[in-house]
């Protein structure tokens, strides 16, 4: 063989040898994650959202002549303030409601703030708080209107003349979040709009101020097109989600951007990115909002700016910004060997499996009273308890009843999120029965499902169904939808997959007077499961604005001793003639929880509240439409005849009351004192739908009593 064959050959060889390496680096591309070139990296966190905002502002100043406070524990008022902490080289710091966290109060102190904006009205951030902070020697300006819309355009009129201006949705956070550095470097407001209308301020706002140009972050699913006309010059940046959304914006500002830091807080939750986005504002820096697992859309973004990329700022604890999920972003992920699903399970057995894990949770007032009962589930052996939050809000004290029987106090909250409806209470109890989490990612329309939960303690229910949808987006918190039903009292019970693993936390949505069959992702609880907020019920914040809401709260012992009791006992138990926790009449039913409070002074000796079943309103409204109001009174005229008659010596006075949560402003449809502001994008309905008294009250010797009032407007009508 000469030379050159011999040549032909290697080269041959050379080029085969060439395209298998190539070939094989293909293959190895196609599974791996892309990495970034590793920049430095710091973790600016505490244990509270109050800690990791105090954290970022004593990073970003060493003294501040400003500083913007705004309420830790919901975010409409506070989207709007990044652009103004800018313009005054300012923090974002945050606060409870009712008191100054003793860490922000510190943080005013060391950055010798002499003046501080108040964003949010006193139902947010109160007097009390306000007085704290001019304790301090401190200047206090609110800035505030009737609502979120509102208190945004007033601090609007803080930027003074602007040539473009940001519109975002008011019911999320995060396209808010993702475009606050950016409106800031702009000096452009941040406008808060409602999807389908522009409110008289924003309007009014528009006619004075000559803008240029408008950047509508959201599809029209956010924004409608009727509402993105009225503003001058509109340009449009959308996404599939909010993710999608933070690096369109990110890609469109691309060039006025400094990458050289970047932050990146979790878009699960408001309060570090808020903090975050007024640090990054000074820094024209950028602010990367990530999901609870790995993105590859965010891994090929951080991977095309690997080269700018110079420091990166973990804003948040582990629980909310794992270590591990940060890893996955900046190191390639090894090839996974595709592995073979477990068996499934069949109904029977699921319900065998979980039953021991899944418990019934009642919630009482601070007198004592039940209030609220619901499901929940074991996830520890020592005694974590997932559930709703809503079960929890506005209770001081809660028993779990597990599937033995045994009745545990709750010691104490370590975690709760209001907007995905979540919370992990404490039982001090061992070796109990937990669940398998499993991967809500994994899960697929379609996918068979199971909700279980419990409803006394002792009696499981259990439906089935499909997944509908596994990210049903509601006020921004993403859920999965499912077609089982979930009765009353199961919902914060378990939603469990056909391995018998929980996929989620089950909860209801009501919208246009539907029911929406919900659940939170186990995948969004798993975070919470190393948290502790070391508080208790009665310390976590209530609404101080009205009453808790009754929910599925059924007091089955009739004592004559107790007047709450006896109005809420049964029909026909212990052989009584009848009950008053339901009044039906032509065949509609409304039913009632009664509440009764011992009063030491004034004319009565007993007030009544009957709280009004939600889900019977329309009842009521049909009643009243039919003209049955003098049916209505003699029902109550019944009640306190046989209140003075079993309760001799005692005179009454009582109001049935309904109470319901509304994803809107409630008003002319009900007065506007009876709708208040609830956060989490809803608002309150307090309703007196009724009034009555003793005539004994009177001095009149006639032992029967009277309505005193029936409000005959029919909310919603023309009546």
């Amino acid at each position: 063989m000469d030379y050159r064959t011999l040549n032909a050959q290697r080269a041959r060889w050379s080029s085969l040898s060439l395209l298998l390496i190539i070939s094989v680096c293909i293959l190895q591309m196609a599974f791996v994650r892309p990495a970034i070139a590793a920049p430095t990296s710091q973790r600016i966190a505490g244990y509270t959202q109050y800690d990791t905002a105090s954290a970022i502002a004593k990073e970003g100043w060493t003294q501040s002549d400003y500083a913007v406070l705004a309420y830790g524990e919901n975010f409409p008022d506070a989207l709007a303030s990044t652009p103004l902490a800018k313009k005054f080289n300012a923090p974002i710091l945050l606060t409870e409601a009712q008191s100054l966290p003793a860490v922000t109060k510190q943080t005013l102190q060391d950055l010798s703030v002499k003046n501080v904006f108040i964003v949010g009205g006193t139902a947010v951030v109160s007097t009390n708080v306000e007085a704290q902070v001019r304790d301090l020697g401190i200047n206090v300006t609110r800035l505030a209107g009737e609502d979120m819309y509102d208190t945004a355009i007033e601090v609007a009129q803080q930027l003074g003349d602007v040539q473009e201006a940001a519109v975002v949705s008011g019911d999320g956070y995060a396209d808010a979040l993702s475009i606050a550095p950016i409106a800031a470097q702009k000096n452009a407001p941040i406008i808060l709009a409602p999807k389908d209308h522009l409110t008289n301020s924003i309007q009014d706002y528009l006619a004075a101020h000559q803008l240029s140009h408008t950047y509508i972050i959201g599809s029209t699913d956010q924004i409608n097109e009727s509402v993105a006309d009225q503003f001058p010059g509109v340009e449009r940046i959308t996404g599939s989600d909010k993710y999608a959304r933070n690096l369109a914006v990110l890609n469109r500002f691309d060039s006025s951007l400094d990458f050289s830091k970047l932050f990146m807080a979790t878009g699960n939750g408001f309060a570090d990115a808020l903090a975050g986005g007024a640090y990054a504002a000074a820094l024209n820096a950028p602010v990367l909002l990530v999901d609870n697992a790995y993105k590859q859309t965010i891994g090929e973004y951080l991977n095309s700016k690997s080269s700018q990329i110079e420091q990166l700022d973990i804003l948040g604890g582990e629980v909310v910004m794992p270590s591990a999920l940060v890893q996955s972003y900046l190191n390639p992920a090894q090839p996974t060997t595709p592995t073979t699903p477990a068996a499934a399970y069949s109904a029977s057995e699921i319900a065998k499996k979980l039953s021991p894990s899944i418990v019934y949770i009642e919630t009482s007032d601070s007198s004592g009273v039940p209030i609220a009962s619901g499901s929940g589930y074991i996830v520890d052996p020592s005694g974590k308890i997932a559930t709703n939050y809503q079960l929890i809000k506005n209770a001081n004290s809660a028993k779990v009843t597990t599937k033995d029987g045994k009745t545990y106090d709750v010691t104490k909250v370590l975690a709760y999120d209001p907007y995905q409806d979540i919370a992990l209470l404490k039982i001090d109890a061992a070796g109990l029965s937990a669940v398998t989490l499993g991967d809500s990612d994994s899960i697929s329309t379609g996918d068979k499902i199971y909700a279980l939960g419990n409803t006394s303690g002792t009696d499981d229910t259990m439906s089935d169904g499909i997944v509908s949808t596994k990210s049903e987006l509601v006020n921004e918190a993403s859920f999965i939808q499912i077609s089982a039903a979930i009765s009353k009292g199961t919902s914060g019970g378990a939603l469990v997959n056909e391995q018998a693993e929980v996929i989620g936390t089950t909860t209801v949505n009501v919208s246009d007077g539907q029911n929406f069959y919900l659940a939170m992702p186990s995948n969004s609880l798993k975070p919470l499961l190393t948290k502790d907020i070391n508080k208790t019920l009665a310390q976590l914040p209530h609404d101080s604005s009205a009453a808790s809401i009754p929910v599925e709260t059924d007091l089955t012992s009739a004592d004559f001793s107790n007047p709450d009791n006896y109005l809420n006992s049964s029909y026909n138990l212990r052989g009584l003639d009848s009950s008053y926790s339901v009044m039906t009449i032509d065949n509609k039913s409304v039913h009632f929880l009664w509440k009764v409070t011992v009063n030491q002074s004034g004319t009565s000796n007993l007030s009544i509240l009957g709280y009004m079943n939600p889900k019977d309103y329309a009842n009521w409204v049909a009643l009243l439409k039919a003209n049955q109001k003098g049916s209505i009174m003699a029902y109550f005229v019944q009640i306190n005849n046989d209140l003075a008659k079993n309760y001799p010596g005692r005179s009454f006075s009582g109001n049935i009351v309904y109470q319901d949560y509304y994803p809107y402003y409630a008003s002319p449809q009900f007065p506007e004192n009876e709708v208040s502001f609830a956060g989490g994008g809803r608002w309150l309905v307090n309703h007196v739908a009724a009034s009555f008294y003793d005539l004994r009250t009177k001095n009149i010797s006639d032992p029967t009593v009277t309505v005193q009032d029936l409000n005959d407007s029919i909310p919603g009508s023309n009546n």
